[in-house]
């Protein structure tokens, strides 16, 4: 076996001076192609020194070895060879980078020229050139290569965002100094390939960012059958790979995050303002554009797509409509609701309206039945959007100032609690005026002309650009991501099938009001309906509204149970890519009685989200068997970080059950309103003062009326006091949202008065 030092060149000759960049050249089993490469390299026209860095990575044929040699003894000055044990194609990289950084201090840059690739004279100069002139740590090509003819348009503003997504830097590139300096080097574990994607995402995640010459002069040599065609036969597993190892930059909240400040999702048009916004979350700023700008860039768009960057979304409305949407708390969950509308639909459009019994109820009406007519929000699918912009006509699209129009339209009707302290401007209802109004102006535009010429002499290197829109969508089987960006506030959902001020509710919004108390900003979800009780009290602790609107959630089967407790099927097999892409973005989540959420608390907890389940008490089956939540919090303890029952004997029981007792924090029963010592005082005085010997007993039950509550105990207590003619004075203040067929609750259904929410009606009690 032939013994050699990997530290040091085999050649003794003259060394380059002060070189400003190293061209490095990784050689296997391409003894012939390689003189291609070495002779381009030579030939570079630069006003610097230039070395190059030939790494022979064990190649068997010896020939190698023989050209290496001569090539090194005829240019002392310029080129080094180092010959090393077969470690890969990044083993050889960084060894010829470690080598040439650590002997030159005066190197600069780095050059990946691979062995059957070419450059042309002046590539390096005019990268240079580039990385002095710009704030970016790489320069990456255009692909054109020859063998098999193909050329690649990879021009415009880096995106890190479509980088996740496709590999659009060539190794081939030319990178600064100090990314290697940070550490950043190739994974010599990645033998199947895409080692250089996965090597500019690394210098992606520490800071580092790319940027495209167009006409950098790389030669890529193309054959069908090469080491890039067996990584795309292992490409799931390689992808699979840099998946986990790129956990946090490939996780939903930072490519959200990405989309926002990269390619925005949404352009949000103000009608009254006369401006357009560019942005993913509606809450934050954006880019503002006038008109003409914004024109000017779709169309530019639409002709360079693997270019340029255009948001997908057309969105119109008013700030007056936005606004309210904000103040209702339901604005992100409107725009997710529209943009998962337009999977099945041409238009999606929202209305608003309001109520004065504290309701948020939302409604889907396809096929909108002229309700788009007074719509206040309108949003356009993308491909619907630019086939309006390049139609020949507009019959087909001016059809939707009809009451029976054309395209496909779909409306979302949100029914808002009207705000009795608060004055908000009337929100127009013109919005599918305002979409007709600037598709007229937009197709009249005259960069609407230079659609008809072909501008490209390369393909579309990019298509992922035109399609930014999806890669947040990836982990979600394909669902519309809920568009919000965080803080650095902490974010908890709370998750509740339904809001009646039951127990549940008020101890949710109990945990909800004391975490917001401690820095935590409380969202709300809703699982199983669409028409909720919203008074000011759980408006001014959430600080969002959502619902999944997913039926399917409702099916039950009874196909599989654990321990007596049916699971539900949509908790086994559900839609839970959905439900995910509505709440990724959390830093945790409680799980408040939501049945089929436990399903997917695992996925969840994949994210960094720290996952509750809220525990409250057991239902009774027909033959008297415990069954219920607490039974199905024990099935799926596995996907939850922490138990939190809502009493100790409850936790004592979970730990029983088997549930570690780190896991079990107890969060006790409390009262449900603050009441401060002053108005209690005066409560009790007015109680006293009404005292009288001859008063009769006063009792009252406040609470929702379900069998949950001992209602059969309760009429029998009451129809015996009656019986025996105690003076005792009975109240039931509530209401029922589980019906019940028990004739014997009957008896009280007469006594019971309606319910109260507020904390002033529960002091008058």
């Amino acid at each position: 076996m032939n013994r050699y030092s990997e530290s040091q060149p085999l050649t003794q000759h003259s060394q380059p001076i002060a070189p400003r960049v190293a061209i490095v050249t990784p050689i296997f089993k391409h003894s012939v192609l390689m003189t291609e490469a070495i002779e381009s390299a030579l030939e570079q026209r630069a006003d610097f020194p230039i070395l190059i860095v030939l790494v022979n990575d064990g190649c068997p044929h010896q020939e190698t070895d023989t050209i290496c040699l001569e090539y090194a003894a005829a240019y002392p000055e310029q080129i080094v060879y180092l010959k090393k044990l077969n470690g890969g194609l990044s083993s050889a990289r960084n060894h010829g980078i470690k080598h040439a950084l650590k002997a030159w201090p005066s190197v600069e840059a780095v050059y990946l020229l691979d062995a059957d690739n070419r450059l042309r004279r002046d590539s390096i100069s005019r990268g240079m050139s580039l990385l002095a002139t710009t704030d970016c740590d790489w320069v990456y090509p255009n692909i054109d290569m020859f063998g098999v003819n193909w050329s690649g348009d990879y021009s415009g503003d880096y995106s890190l965002l479509i980088h996740t997504t496709m590999n659009i830097c060539e190794a081939g590139s030319l990178i600064h100094r100090r990314v290697f300096d940070a550490g950043v080097y190739f994974d010599e574990g990645m033998r199947l390939g895409f080692e250089d994607w996965d090597f500019f995402l690394s210098a992606a995640s520490a800071g580092f960012k790319g940027k495209n010459l167009e006409d950098f002069g790389l030669r890529y040599r193309k054959r069908p059958e090469s080491m890039l065609a067996d990584s795309h036969r292992d490409q799931d597993e390689i992808k699979g790979g840099m998946l986990r190892k790129h956990k946090k930059l490939m996780s939903p909240k930072t490519l959200v995050s990405l989309e926002h400040t990269e390619v925005p999702r949404y352009a949000l048009y103000l009608s009254d303002t006369n401006q357009y916004r560019l942005t993913v979350d509606p809450a934050l700023p954006g880019k503002t554009l006038t008109p003409d700008d914004y024109t000017r860039q779709l169309w530019k768009t639409i002709i360079a797509k693997s270019r340029d960057h255009s948001p997908a979304y057309l969105v119109i409305g008013s700030t007056q409509a936005f606004d309210r949407l904000s103040s209702s708390k339901i604005l992100h969950w409107a725009l997710w609701k529209l943009e998962q509308s337009l999977e099945t639909c041409n238009i999606a459009t929202l209305t608003i309206n309001e109520n004065d019994d504290y309701r948020l109820r939302t409604s889907i009406t396809e096929n909108s039945q002229a309700i788009h007519l007074d719509a206040s929000v309108v949003m356009v699918s993308p491909r619907c959007f630019i086939e309006i912009l390049l139609d020949t006509g507009t019959q087909w699209i001016n059809t939707i100032a009809q009451e029976q129009c054309l395209p496909t339209i779909t409306n979302v009707s949100i029914d808002i609690p009207k705000d009795h302290i608060n004055e908000y401007e009337s929100v127009p209802n013109t919005a599918i005026y305002q979409l007709l109004a600037q598709i007229h102006t937009l197709r009249s535009s005259n960069y609407a002309s230079a659609v008809s010429h072909n501008w490209e002499w390369r393909s579309e290197g990019i298509p992922e650009r035109a399609r930014a829109h999806h890669a947040t969508r990836q982990q979600f089987n394909g669902h519309p991501t809920y568009p919000k960006i965080t803080s650095h506030s902490k974010h908890v959902g709370f998750i509740l099938p339904l809001v009646e001020f039951g127990g549940v509710e008020k101890v949710t919004l109990n945990i909800a009001r004391s975490m917001a108390k401690r820095g935590w900003t409380p969202h709300l979800f809703i699982l199983e309906r669409n028409d909720i009780a919203l008074p000011k009290e759980w408006q001014s602790v959430f600080d969002s509204v959502n619902f999944l609107d997913d039926e399917s959630q409702n099916d039950w089967d009874g196909a599989v149970s654990y321990l007596g407790t049916d699971i539900s099927p949509w908790a086994r097999h559900g839609n839970h890519g959905k439900a995910a892409s509505l709440m990724y973005w959390l830093d945790a989540v409680v799980n408040c009685h939501g049945t089929g959420l436990h399903g997917m608390m695992g996925r969840l907890k994949r994210y960094g989200i720290t996952t509750v389940a809220s525990l409250h008490l057991s239902d009774l089956s027909p033959g008297g068997r415990p069954v219920g939540h607490t039974y199905l919090g024990l099935a799926f303890e596995h996907a939850y970080d922490f138990i939190a029952p809502c009493s100790n004997m409850l936790g004592d029981w979970c730990h029983s059950m088997g549930v570690p007792a780190e896991k079990v924090y107890p969060i006790p029963n409390a009262p449900s309103y603050s009441m401060d010592p002053e108005t209690a005082a005066q409560l009790v005085l007015r109680k006293q003062s009404e005292l009288t010997i001859d008063r009769p007993l006063r009792v009252i039950f406040l609470g929702r009326m379900d069998k949950q509550k001992g209602l059969s105990h309760l009429t029998h207590v009451i129809s015996q006091t009656k019986l025996r003619s105690m003076p005792i004075e009975w109240r039931i203040v509530g209401k029922s949202v589980i019906s019940s067929n028990d004739s014997s609750l009957a008896f009280i259904n007469s006594m019971v008065e309606p319910p109260v929410f507020d904390d002033q009606s529960l002091r008058k009690l």
